[in-house]
């Protein structure tokens, strides 16, 4: 079961990227990681399987804070009333950890997905509307430095 210690960041989904951005640098002190600007092959439990252009960026501070380019279209839409999108999760074992959730009642409702299999990462909902998102800790070997800016966030597919 996933464990709360596993809780790396919270994540906020805008359509005003920039905007968001500069306003939590301002009002609450926040530096930010390199920009994650990436085309993404999804399965949506809704929409289908979509390629997408994805925008994000992580608060340097712990917890992290991700902010999210809204995409219309997808559950990667900004959420009406609350700015809290989701929340996101380190995951050693993707696919286990997924079967977990959705035993427990939670719906997967959408994944990165590349020739019939889930990989990187996965989003669930959660009876009250709640979105976890579960990220595969190999997908950011090393985390500190990439916040840092040192090294640079790849995709890396199934193989």
């Amino acid at each position: 079961m996933l464990l709360q210690r596993n809780l790396y960041h919270a994540g906020i989904v805008t359509d005003d990227f920039e905007g968001t951005v500069q306003r939590l640098s301002r009002e609450m002190g926040l530096t930010w990681s390199p920009r994650i600007e990436v085309d993404l092959p999804l399965w949506t439990r809704d929409y289908g399987t979509l390629v997408v252009r994805t925008k994000a960026v992580y608060s340097r501070e712990e917890p992290c804070i991700e902010v999210v380019q809204s995409i219309r279209g997808t559950p990667i839409s900004a959420p009406e009333g609350r700015p809290l999108h989701h929340l996101g999760y380190w995951s050693v074992d993707l696919d286990r950890d997924a079967l977990e959730l959705e035993a427990a009642g939670a719906a997967k409702i959408m994944c990165a997905h590349d020739n019939g299999r889930m990989f990187g990462m996965a989003y669930f909902e959660l009876s009250d509307g709640l979105l976890v998102e579960l990220v595969d800790r190999t997908s950011f070997p090393d985390w500190n430095a990439f916040l840092a800016g040192e090294i640079e966030h790849e995709v890396a597919y199934p193989d």
